[in-house]
This record gives structure tokens, sequence and C-alpha cells, in this order.
């Protein structure tokens, strides 16, 4: 997305929030992972966080209405569930997202997207 896009739209919220929500999850949660996950060892942790704000960078900075707000965070956590789901990453009792052995074979995917699908 470029950084025109990304003023657009901070000036219209409510785009990025439709392009958020429309967007394919898998696909998002396959970009998310790898953002997230590059350079962690297997079985360390990273924040949960990272998603968030990855989605931020991806589909810019919407004033953070309380709408924003909650579409971000549900999109967040749907991404965090299928990492789950697919047993690339788990979540911590803290909080936190642990590196699991499939989320190695994910990273080192030639196309990370595909290779989600398939431990969907």
């Amino acid at each position: 997305m470029s950084s025109d896009q990304h003023k657009q739209d901070q000036v219209n919220p409510e785009a990025a929030v439709e392009k958020l929500l429309t967007a394919d999850v898998v696909t998002l949660a396959a970009h998310a992972f790898v953002a997230t996950f590059t350079g962690v060892k297997l079985g360390h942790t990273v924040g949960s966080g990272r998603v968030r704000r990855w989605l931020v960078l991806e589909f810019g900075k919407p004033s953070w209405t309380e709408e924003a707000t909650y579409a971000f965070d549900a999109v967040t956590d749907e991404i965090k569930l299928i990492f789950e789901r697919a047993r690339v990453a788990s979540r911590q009792s803290s909080g936190q997202l642990m590196l699991l052995p499939r989320g190695v074979q994910l990273l080192d995917a030639p196309d990370p997207v595909e290779a989600l699908r398939e431990f969907l």
C-alpha cells in the first residue's frame, strides 16, 4: 500500500476498516505470521501486539474510532486463532505468541499463504 493510500485512509477511516474486513483473512494471517515471526527461533515467544502493529502498517492507521478499534481487535484475534488452528503458533497465558515446529515450516515455505491453507 502506498504512503498516499495511507494518507487517504487516515482521512477516511471507514475505507481502512472496509479494506480490513473484506481482505482474505488466511492471506492476512500468512503475511502477519511471516512479519511477526521472521528471525524468531523455535519455542521462543513474541509479543502478540506485533500482529496488530502489522495490520496498522498494512492498512494504515485510521482515526481510532470505536468502530475501527473493534474491527482491528477482531481481525487481530481472528488471525491469532488461525495461528493456533494451523498449529504454527500458540498463545501463552502471558499473552505472548510461541513459535511452534509447523511455524518454522511455514517460515521456510516458498508460498506462505498456500502453506498456511494446507495446514488448516
